[in-house]
C-alpha cells in the first residue's frame, strides 16, 4: 500500500509530502545534515532530486531511499 501522493523539495532542506490520505507533512532535514544517514542531502542538487514511487521518497534514482516512518522519526524527533 502506498502512502506518499508527492514530494517537493523545498529552500532551507525542507521537504514538502503530500500524502494519500489527504494530509500533508513539511519534513526538516536542516538539522539532520551533518549525520551520516542524511549527509548526502548537504548537496542541494542532490537534495532536489526527490521523487516518490509511493512508499519512498527517493533520490538520485534510488541512490538513498527513507521510508514513511523514517521521514516521520525527523519531523517528530527533530
Amino acid at each position: 500500500m502506498s502512502y506518499i501522493k508527492t514530494v517537493l523539495p523545498m529552500k532551507g532542506y525542507r521537504l514538502f509530502m503530500e500524502m494519500k490520505g489527504g494530509s500533508a507533512v513539511i519534513v526538516d532535514f536542516s538539522n539532520k545534515l551533518h549525520t551520516v544517514k542524511y549527509a548526502e542531502l548537504a548537496e542541494e542538487a542532490f537534495f532536489r532530486t526527490a521523487a516518490t514511487d509511493g512508499d519512498y521518497v527517493i533520490w538520485d534514482d534510488g541512490r538513498l531511499r527513507l521510508t514513511v516512518n523514517e521521514l516521520m522519526e525527523v519531523v517528530l524527533l527533530g
